[in-house]
């Protein structure tokens, strides 16, 4: 059965763990039996990350169980990145990046404010910039609100909202 699963899975370049790199350094050594239930388990964590569907898993630990020496066990997770290699970032929520913008906004004018009362308090300049900067800021919230609602996001999302 290891035979077929060869010529069905051809080897991929990818990440490699530790525990397949010490199987690798001697892969005529017959295999031990918590070898064996090692890659079992490895094989388990990778179909519970997405990357086996249930079907590919049967068979592989079935020739895990089957394998003879540490050959056969390293080519079963041949294919199969690294454990534990870090995970793409997630993008911040939508409504993170207007509460900033609005931090943003309020600490500018906060500070064009502090600076118009140094220097005299006389026309109030800071209107204009006020007037411009929030316009553009509304539209901006306006179009990233349209744009959820229409993909059918909602206003808010995540665990617990």
């Amino acid at each position: 059965m290891c035979h077929e699963y060869r010529s069905y899975y051809p080897p991929v370049r990818a990440a490699r763990d530790r525990e397949a790199e010490d199987l690798r350094r001697r892969p005529d050594l017959r295999a031990s039996d918590s070898e064996r239930e090692a890659v079992v388990t490895r094989l388990r964590e990778h179909a519970a990350a997405g990357r086996l569907d249930v079907t590919e898993l049967e068979e592989r630990i079935g020739a895990a169980y089957a394998a003879k020496t540490r050959g056969e066990l390293v080519w079963l997770l041949e294919d199969l990145p690294a454990l534990g290699t870090p995970l793409p970032r997630k993008r911040p929520e939508p409504a993170q990046g207007q509460r900033d913008d609005v931090r943003v906004f309020a600490g500018v004018m906060l500070l064009l404010c502090a600076i118009w009362l140094v220097t005299g308090a006389g026309y109030f300049w800071p209107v204009w910039v006020m007037i411009w900067w929030g316009a553009a800021l509304l539209m901006k919230m306006a179009t990233r609100t349209s744009a959820r609602a229409r993909h059918g996001l909602g206003a808010r999302s995540g665990p617990g909202r």
